[in-house]
């Protein structure tokens, strides 16, 4: 798991040490977990983002079929999140938010 230092806002950290915390965290907890600002995982875009990709997160890749998502969920991973809370984070945001243009 990503360390948690510097690289994301304390806020985020928070909420996701929140997340982690709950037994059966509900489609609400994940809608309420944001990264509050840019952090230096916002900005990375597939390239850097596919670093991340190894044998545990690779399911990402197979449970997304839009690029925006698998990135998305990437980020979450970067950011401290177990991958399978990482997807149920994007599904969550997907279902209220749709795809950003």
């Amino acid at each position: 798991m990503a360390s948690m230092n510097n690289t994301i806002n304390p806020e985020c950290a928070r909420a996701i040490q929140h997340l982690l915390q709950l037994k059966d965290p509900k489609r609400e907890d994940f809608l309420a977990l944001k990264t509050y600002g840019n952090d230096r995982y916002s900005a990375m875009g597939w390239e850097e983002l596919q670093s991340y990709i190894n044998e545990k997160t690779v399911i990402i890749v197979e449970q997304f079929e839009n690029e925006q998502n698998i990135m998305s969920a990437l980020r979450w991973v970067a950011r401290g999140l177990p991958v399978w809370l990482a997807i149920r984070k994007v599904r969550a945001d997907y279902s209220v938010y749709g795809y950003k243009k």
